[in-house]
């Protein structure tokens, strides 16, 4: 009875150092998940201001096009076509099915990808573990956001590289395969987004009657819509970021939600059998004091 009553004990007393730590851990990862979708929510305002600025300078191109074709420069080099699967993998443990989905889908898209190459490129840490169990060839990177704030500098970086590599015709797609919120919902599920090639250049000219007076455009307007274009790219590349963290944190919060009940229902289990152990020890206890008093037969 005592090695029992001694595992209880240990048991009981490492549950509760676990807890408040669990709850340490849920509050941090709604909080994150939280910033993460207030961020999205101001992204979005300012894109669709963005939006507006790009649809009056596209207007003016529209106005100012030349109806002379422009000859093209024919290259009879071979260049090596390849598309980038860009996989936003978790930054940290505790997601559960959330790595693999991932990895599930990008081996899906490489084995039906027979002829332009794929190469992977993988953020996250995480998710490099199960890439490699996989047995999947992808290029290692490091994590997007620090917290629920996305790496400007890495992402814009990558855009721009990208979008150089497929004016040269070296790259025929960028792909990004993470987590988005499903439509008027807040379950998320992974899904492929197409970066590249961009849909900028069918950004619609909304039919409603110009501002008046007409803005003033200084400079080029088809540079400056090049520079939207990019910039267009880099905005719904911070989206699928910040859906990403957001996703994130709520798998780990869920998980954690449960942890928290299952440890709740276990320290009042271990609880009961500490007190029923503390009862049996008292209860024997007395027992041979009444016995060598001689106030009770031995038994």
């Amino acid at each position: 009875m005592s090695e029992g009553k001694e595992r209880a004990n240990a048991r009981l007393e490492n549950l509760q150092a676990i807890e408040p730590l669990l709850a340490s851990l849920r509050v941090l990862s709604l909080s994150t998940m939280q910033m993460a979708m207030n961020r999205q929510t101001l992204l979005d305002q300012y894109a669709e201001r963005f939006n507006q600025v790009a649809s009056q300078v596209k207007r003016t191109i529209s106005r100012s096009l030349s109806t002379t074709p422009e000859e093209e420069v024919f290259d009879y080099r071979p260049i090596h076509q390849e598309q980038v699967l860009a996989v936003i993998g978790s930054t940290r443990g505790i997601v559960g099915q959330y790595n693999k989905n991932l990895v599930a889908m990008a081996k899906e898209l490489s084995i039906n990808s027979p002829e332009v190459p794929v190469k992977i490129l993988a953020f996250g840490q995480r998710v490099h573990t199960v890439l490699k169990q996989e047995g999947l060839d992808f290029t290692p990177s490091g994590n997007l956001s620090s917290g629920s704030l996305p790496d400007y500098d890495n992402a814009a970086t990558l855009i721009r590289t990208w979008d150089k590599a497929f004016e040269a015709g070296s790259l025929t797609k960028v792909t990004v395969l993470s987590y988005k919120r499903k439509p008027d919902s807040n379950d998320y599920q992974p899904v492929f987004s197409e970066l590249l090639p961009n849909k900028a250049e069918d950004l619609a000219i909304e039919e409603e009657q110009e501002a008046w007076p007409p803005p003033i455009i200084e400079g080029d307007p088809a540079l400056i819509f090049e520079k939207i274009e990019s910039h267009i790219i880099a905005i719904q590349f911070y989206r699928l970021i910040l859906d990403s963290v957001a996703a994130e944190n709520k798998f780990r919060f869920q998980l954690l939600e449960e942890a928290k009940e299952n440890t709740s229902t276990l320290l009042e289990e271990l609880t009961l059998e500490v007190q029923a152990n503390r009862r049996k020890e008292i209860t024997q206890q007395l027992q041979e004091l009444l016995v060598g008093s001689g106030m009770l037969a031995e038994r």
